[in-house]
């Protein structure tokens, strides 16, 4: 029987971004991967992890706000994609719902990827470590049959190796960084402001009409606020759903988080470039509008009418912020150098 176990691992925390009263690296795949890279390199950037992964720019909004709307997705076109935008290789297995006669062939080949990586001190990233959210793998015992864990909220905790891919919600995925890729810092750069661009026009997969993507979204979960403000005014908060509240502040810790990032990876590539000082400047505002969306959230089920307005308001004026950006993003591609690349050179 073998086990192995990588030792010191610390999840990762933003400390800048904590000390500037923001909330941090909040998306759980994000989070654990950080948590990861900076393991493995002894330091992370976590404005260019959040920016070059396009995490900063994405939005999923569910019509209830579920939590499930963070992992509607493209996880097999997206999170290789995002470790190799982080200058890493990637070694990655999954299995979705509807694979289930490959389930057990699935589970043993992401069970020898994760030996394979905690054998070389790489923690792996994986779904559904608890409550439905990413997590990390840092080693395992064949002899007691489990893993040993670290949850989105950095808790120490365990999964049996029956349970991997199976623990609530019936999809496998498995993520590890591997070496070094070489990808430069240009390429990086302009596939990031690429995906700003398609998530904000809708050209990333998300399952609609009951969630939305991109730009769409902010509408969406604008008239989610309207639509509570009108039971609150009715008095029909019973119609309300017990975790609204709770709901509320997951998605706009997310999305401020995110805008943060947008926000200063923006302005970090930016130099001269006017159309990307514009979009700097535009995201700044983006943020500035989820921030009161984050602080006052709800913290009940009926929430004073003129609060929720107001959160409407923010949210509806984010968006106009962020397609404003966008419009620079998309005027900063269109001119082109002799490589038919971006230039970060020009004005």
């Amino acid at each position: 029987m073998a086990s192995g176990k990588i030792e010191n691992l610390v999840w990762y925390t933003d400390k800048n971004a904590v000390e500037r009263d923001e909330v941090g690296i909040r998306h759980s795949f994000m989070a654990a991967l950080a948590t990861a890279l900076n393991h493995i390199d002894g330091h992370i950037d976590p404005v260019g992890l959040m920016g070059g992964s396009g995490f900063a720019f994405r939005i999923f909004v569910n019509e209830t706000m579920c939590p499930s709307a963070m992992s509607i997705f493209d996880w097999m076109g997206i999170l290789p994609e995002v470790v190799e935008q982080a200058e890493h290789d990637c070694y990655y297995a999954s299995r979705l719902w509807d694979e289930e006669k490959i389930e057990a062939e699935r589970r043993q080949q992401a069970h020898e990827l994760i030996m394979t990586a905690i054998g070389n001190g790489i923690p792996a990233v994986v779904w559904d470590i608890a409550d439905a959210e990413w997590g990390l793998i840092s080693g395992y015992d064949d002899d007691r049959g489990q893993y040993n864990t670290m949850t989105w909220t950095g808790t120490p905790a365990n999964l049996p190796y029956t349970r991997l891919g199976k623990n609530g919600i019936d999809i496998l995925s498995v993520t590890v960084p591997g070496g070094p890729n070489g990808r430069g810092r240009d390429e990086i750069i302009y596939n990031a402001l690429t995906t700003a661009v398609n998530h904000a026009e809708q050209k990333e997969w998300t399952d609609r009409p009951k969630y939305q993507n991109g730009l769409a979204a902010y509408d969406m979960w604008a008239t989610i606020y309207d639509r509570w403000a009108m039971l609150v005014e009715a008095g029909k908060t019973d119609n309300i759903g017990a975790d609204l509240d709770h709901f509320a502040r997951y998605y706009s810790s997310h999305y401020y988080s995110a805008r943060c990032y947008a926000r200063d990876f923006i302005k970090s590539i930016a130099l001269d470039n006017q159309a990307l000082n514009q979009a700097a400047n535009a995201y700044a505002r983006v943020a500035e509008n989820l921030k009161p969306v984050w602080q006052q959230s709800p913290r009940d089920k009926a929430p004073n009418i003129d609060l929720l307005g107001q959160l409407a308001k923010h949210i509806r004026q984010a968006k106009v912020d962020e397609d404003e950006a966008i419009g620079h993003i998309k005027q900063f591609l269109t001119r082109k150098d002799d490589s038919g690349r971006a230039s970060l050179s020009m004005e």
